[in-house]
């Protein structure tokens, strides 16, 4: 076991002595550079990659970085995107979203500060303005970091969207067992599907996978719903979004509709109706629990960043 001396700056493990300085020799990067990933102060113009890559050899020593970042006041930014024409669901669900996270948040002693935005880079300075702990950004694309100046050195989560960049954490639903889960309880397998566009070009891939490209409609505003409902008729589909979902059953019969609903209210929907929860709250608490562990560097790099959260599957009525 190594017992640190942070006020001497030595490690002892048996007779070798460990310090900050190793772990810059390590890394081949300066010991300012390593005192400032690990209590994550400041505006330091260092890549994610750097402090990553800190902070895990950090942890391959043993090395107690909780200590560092115990008495800090932390602080949350919880970032609503905006879309073009987006619809009155999309920012229902969002805004829903985000005060349940708020809620999760407040709960392990994490202040937030939610703004919505149309553009990450444009509004980098504004956010930065709250000196935020760790940021959040619900459906939203994470291209437009290595844009924004200065660079980002904030740990960052994406909640309800989906990339490959080992750098973020991704909370999202586990689609593929709704859609399974929707075709099981419909009983049948070449279902349409309708839903709210999103930012995430990957999550619109991962929410259409298995459809036929005639049988998906994104509510962008551009093409009529009322028409594609009309053509599928006799079918049976998944919608994902609640307003939508009260919107499809007015022109759909609710028994051949399971929709994938975030609002944890289904009273919305027609008895008919098969419901598919994939509560907000279960993802804001998906999420929280991320940022408590990277605020504390308490987490295992080994684990993976891209976090499925299961759906709840009870029987309807």
């Amino acid at each position: 076991m190594m017992v640190i001396d942070m006020t001497g700056g030595g490690s002892v493990m048996g007779e070798k002595k460990v310090s900050m300085r190793q772990i810059a020799k390590i890394c081949g990067c300066s010991l300012a550079t390593v005192s400032y990933a690990l209590n994550h102060t400041g505006q330091g113009k260092i890549s994610s990659a750097t402090r990553l890559r800190i902070i895990d050899t950090a942890k391959q020593l043993n090395y107690p970085t909780t200590r560092t970042t115990r008495g800090k006041k932390n602080r949350a930014a919880i970032l609503v995107t905006r879309l073009h024409g987006e619809s009155v669901g999309r920012r229902l669900h969002l805004t829903d979203l985000a005060m349940q996270l708020e809620a999760q948040l407040l709960e392990l002693g994490i202040p937030s500060v939610i703004l919505r935005l149309g553009d990450l880079v444009e509004d980098w300075r504004k956010i930065l303005a709250v000196s935020p702990s760790v940021i959040f950004v619900l459906d939203g694309g994470c291209r437009a970091v290595a844009h924004v100046n200065p660079p980002c050195v904030t740990p960052m989560i994406f909640v309800d969207c989906d990339n490959d960049d080992p750098l973020y954490y991704k909370i999202l639903p586990d689609y593929p067992s709704l859609m399974l889960e929707a075709k099981t309880r419909l009983g049948r397998e070449d279902l349409f599907l309708v839903a709210e566009p999103v930012r995430s070009g990957q999550l619109m891939t991962l929410l259409s996978q298995g459809f036929a490209p005639q049988d998906v409609f994104f509510h962008d505003g551009t093409q009529s719903l009322s028409h594609f409902l009309e053509a599928h008729q006799g079918r049976k589909g998944v919608v994902v979004g609640d307003l939508l979902g009260v919107e499809v059953c007015g022109q759909f019969p609710p028994e051949d509709l399971a929709v994938i609903c975030s609002l944890d209210d289904p009273g919305l929907f027609p008895p008919q109706t098969t419901l598919l929860p994939a509560p907000n709250a279960d993802k804001a608490k998906a999420a929280a629990a991320v940022a408590s562990d990277l605020l504390t560097l308490d987490y295992d790099p080994t684990q993976g960043n891209r976090i499925l959260v299961k759906g709840n599957f009870p029987a309807n009525g």
